[in-house]
């Protein structure tokens, strides 16, 4: 079975590298406003009497395959623009430039399109959909774990019931094995798996990609059940000064600061600065630890981009510090505890990144392009669970080179480059003060690789087939093809077709680090090897107009099949948790209905409904996966008034019963039942905008859904029982907040 499948994957991979050409045609430029000079996002790119077409990017940027024939006619156009149509006799040899004037200029209005906050692309040869700016802002998206609660493709779930960590799942499975990159430079990964999410503001993120199933060779060998890509605010396009305060009721309050500047007529700066602050002792289960830990956080990024003559550079540099206590509560040791001892948690992470690109495209032949990626990090991880404590060092180093070129007649496209990354972790674990350090999750990994991947496009299809091999010292060498297939039945209906081999390292401690806040003895058996899977899936894509309104209709569908894989068992015993390598079959089927909908001018409607079925072997005998809800649904609601000034949004969450590790071998008193109930939560928001201001109130979980009896004996922290891992829902109850947004307007467009 594996050799067919890999023969399927890499006969058309082959064949399409030996048919290459050198016959390029493709037209590169940038497209600028007449009014004030600046780039042009999301403008409509295409040749005209064909379908060969494609968008601008954030930075105004395009790239085209060539026409059929030439001379032909390049049409460029946007809503609210007058459209531009720029004949050419044959291929230019340098990028274009293309200038759009505003369809009508009235004083005092601005001629503006609406767009969307979440986008399902029928271009993008993987099944994706983007969340945009307007998106992130529907909820306070303070941190990027908060980012997704209007989404259905990713879940958010707290990890604990004490840390206050959030964690994701794609496809019904943890977010350890969908690749979380940072523009295509790999990040949330290793010891930043645990606490990353929460550690990213979400006013620093400008859209993020979510892209579904295995990804593409090149963008790296981790995405086994989807790429989550986040796309930083551009020092092109930001204000002078950008600010966002935050507080709720619970006692939260946070900070972010954005301010921009030219460099020269070719460069910008961005600083971002942001804080968090939460020192509010909460106990709304009364059981006498708090149901969030006590927060300090400060994070800045320094953010430098330059372009000029088809080469862009940049440079990011981010310092992070983020401290939490928690465990039980002052008040606790009051009455009949006075005396005892205290149970208390102590995190923090400490984290430095370097972050550098650099992208050129040749002088004599503007088809071709080479990109050159690094990626440096310092994270250092303290813990401290009752007498438990962990520490972790992670020192790591990422480069890639990319050479891309077009090829053929029709379009096609070449890439090919070479990786290496380099992971160095020192991880200490003592079940108390006395008992000596477990270093047997301690390693240094260096993994060179190489990818290639070659996409056909013809009229109504294209074909992606990518190879990559990485070699890795530890673990050793790891082959992983990718095909994917997108057929466009007509301009706005697409079927998908995807499948591939994925790995990954495991962490077991960190990214586990939910079983620490308990009593359970952490066992391992046999050798830790390299998690292995295969993801196969299939989408459809339907847009159209009916009843005067705009529809969007989409459903995929996804299994991904381990071969190797680490498994956490916490059903052998409630007193211990095992790590063994998997023997017997382990998988995750997930099912996607998707409907969206233009109600009106002011009002968008959307209704998601998804299906779960993950299993995977424990001893020998095949169980489902703890805490993954069978079903899950989403209706969402959006509003904005005619003259754009008020926005109102709801979302509805549905969450299924789940399966809960087993403690039928504690004491009745300490057991808790064997699935956990189905619940809902409904998020809220209002957002009035007056020119440079934006004042938000809202609320989440009005429902004050979720989980009240979260740890098992809180009153004895200290004794065999306890256990505060088994988290199925929610831990805090009905929540209001509110805050400002404020953008000081750049009024020079004139560059030095």
């Amino acid at each position: 079975m594996a050799k067919a499948l890999r023969t399927y994957f890499l006969l058309p991979l082959l064949g399409a590298l030996f048919q290459a050409s050198a016959q390029d045609s493709a037209v590169r430029g940038l497209v600028r406003s007449d009014a004030d000079g600046g780039a042009m996002p999301y403008v409509n790119i295409s040749w005209a009497g064909t379908s060969i077409g494609t968008t601008t990017d954030a930075e105004g940027r395009f790239i085209l395959p060539g026409p059929p024939a030439w001379p032909a006619a390049l049409v460029s156009s946007l809503v609210g623009y007058r459209s531009d149509t720029l004949r050419l006799a044959a291929p230019p040899s340098v990028p274009i430039t293309i200038t759009l004037r505003p369809s009508a200029q009235l004083k005092g209005i601005d001629v503006v399109e609406r767009t969307q906050g979440t986008t399902l692309s029928t271009r993008s040869i993987l099944s994706q959909e983007q969340l945009g700016v307007k998106e992130l802002k529907r909820a306070a998206c303070c941190d990027l774990s908060e980012s997704f609660e209007t989404n259905a493709t990713v879940d958010v779930s707290f990890s604990d019931a004490i840390s206050g960590t959030k964690t994701i799942r794609m496809l019904g499975l943890d977010g350890k094995y969908a690749q979380l990159s940072l523009e295509n430079l790999p990040f949330i990964r290793g010891l930043s798996s645990a606490s990353g999410l929460t550690l990213i503001p979400g006013t620093w993120i400008h859209a993020i990609n979510v892209g579904k199933g295995v990804g593409t060779a090149v963008n790296g060998p981790n995405a086994m059940t989807g790429q989550i890509d986040l796309c930083l605010v551009s020092p092109t396009d930001q204000p002078p000064l950008f600010v966002n305060l935050y507080g709720n009721s619970q006692g939260r309050t946070e900070a972010n600061i954005h301010t921009a500047q030219k460099v020269g007529r070719h460069a910008a700066n961005v600083l971002l600065l942001h804080g968090n602050l939460f020192l509010t002792e909460m106990d709304q289960n009364r059981d006498g630890f708090m149901d969030m830990p006590l927060t300090k956080r400060f994070n800045v990024m320094d953010r430098f981009l330059h372009q000029k003559d088809g080469r862009t550079s940049q440079l990011a540099v981010r310092y992070v510090v983020d401290e939490r206590k928690g465990g039980q509560s002052l008040k606790h040791l009051e009455g009949d505890h006075a005396g005892h001892p205290l149970y208390t948690v102590d995190i923090r992470n400490e984290m430095v990144d370097v972050l550098a690109k650099h992208g050129f495209l040749f002088k004599n032949d503007a088809t071709k392009s080479i990109g050159l990626m690094t990626t440096l990090r310092h994270h250092e991880v303290g813990s401290l669970f009752g007498e438990r404590t962990y520490s972790g060092v992670q020192q790591s180093a990422y480069v890639s080179g990319v050479y891309q070129m077009l090829v053929g007649g029709h379009g096609d496209q070449l890439k090919a480059g070479l990786s290496f990354q380099y992971d160095e972790y020192e991880e200490a674990f003592r079940t108390s003060a006395t008992a000596p350090s477990d270093s047997a999750f301690a390693r240094h990994e260096a993994m060179p690789g190489a990818f290639a991947e070659y996409t056909f496009q013809r009229k109504n299809w294209t074909l992606v087939g990518g190879l990559r091999g990485d070699h890795n010292t530890w673990f050793g060498t790891a082959v992983s093809p990718r095909l994917h297939l997108k057929v466009d039945l007509g301009p706005l209906s697409t079927i998908r077709i995807s499948g591939g081999h994925g790995f990954r390292t495991a962490n077991p401690l960190v990214e586990n680090a939910s079983v620490l806040a308990s009593s359970r003895r952490v066992v391992v058996e046999g050798a830790q090897g390299m998690e292995r899977a295969w993801t196969f899936g299939a989408g459809f894509l339907h847009k159209f107009k009916w009843l005067g309104r705009k529809w969007a209709i989409g459903a995929d569908a996804y299994r991904t099949e381990f071969t190797a894989q680490l498994v956490t068992d916490l059903d052998r015993s409630p007193s211990t948790v095992v790590f063994y390598m998997l023997d017997g079959p382990s998988y995750a089927n997930s099912v996607l209905a998707d409907v969206q909908v233009e109600l009106s001018r002011q009002f968008d409607f959307k209704v998601s409904y998804r299906w779960y079925d993950v299993r995977t072997t424990y001893d020998g005998v095949l169980r489902e996966r703890p805490f993954t809800p069978t079903h899950r649904g989403l209706v969402d609601l959006a509003y904005e008034s005619r003259n754009e000034h008020w926005r109102a949004d709801i979302s509805w969450n549905l969450f299924g019963d789940a399966r809960i590790p087993w403690t039928i071998a504690n004491p009745e008193e300490y057991r808790f039942p064997r699935r956990s109930p189905a619940y809902s939560t409904v998020h809220a928001q209002l957002t009035y905008i007056a020119g440079a201001w934006e004042f938000y109130v809202g609320g989440e979980n009005l429902t004050s859904a979720g989980q009240t009896r979260q740890i098992i004996a809180p009153d004895d922290p200290f004794g065999p029982y306890f256990d505060a891992s088994l988290l199925w829902g929610p831990t805090l109850g009905a929540m209001a907040y509110g805050g400002l947004r404020y953008t000081l307007p750049n009024n020079s467009n004139n560059e030095p």
